[in-house]
């Protein structure tokens, strides 16, 4: 009960001196995104590392996003832990 009253006035304080809505600082995308590699030439798997054993023989590498990986087909690698 006594974490509901502090809840309650915590917002009334906010809102009270804030003036209504307060702004919520902008959300950083980068922070978010995951970059995996990818062999673009060698099949559909992603690796983490790119010094991941299954790219031992993979001549060209490609840094891309773990979204962009997984919408082109691409899965995870079997060597990774």
């Amino acid at each position: 009960m006594l974490k509901l009253k502090k809840a309650t006035l915590t917002v009334a304080v906010a809102f009270t001196v804030g003036g209504g809505l307060v702004s919520l600082p902008p959300k950083d995308v980068s922070a978010r995104t995951t970059y995996v590699w990818i062999a673009p030439h060698h099949g559909k798997k992603y690796h983490y590392s790119r010094g991941c054993r299954g790219l031992s023989n993979a001549g060209a590498k490609r840094h891309v996003s773990l979204r962009w990986a997984k919408h082109h087909g691409y899965r995870l690698c079997g060597w990774e832990h």
